[in-house]
């Protein structure tokens, strides 16, 4: 499932599962953007493109809240 993502893809979404196993929640933009030294706007948008392949969730408007699905 992994194969068709980026690196930056796959560092984002192994330090989303890592700090959230850590901290027992999910993890800020900025705390992922700081865990895979990428910009956060960068993050953010690797994390749009993830979830529109159904890849990570989020709820709308919440903050701390992104989630992945496999």
């Amino acid at each position: 499932m992994t194969a068709y993502l980026t690196d930056s893809q796959r560092r984002i979404t192994r330090a989303l599962r890592e700090l959230t196993d850590e901290a027992g929640y999910p993890p800020s933009i900025r705390e992922l953007a700081e865990k895979v030294a990428l910009s956060a706007s960068t993050v953010a948008y690797h994390l749009q493109a993830l979830e529109q392949r159904g890849l990570v969730t989020h709820a709308p408007y919440r903050s701390r809240s992104c989630h992945v699905c496999w």
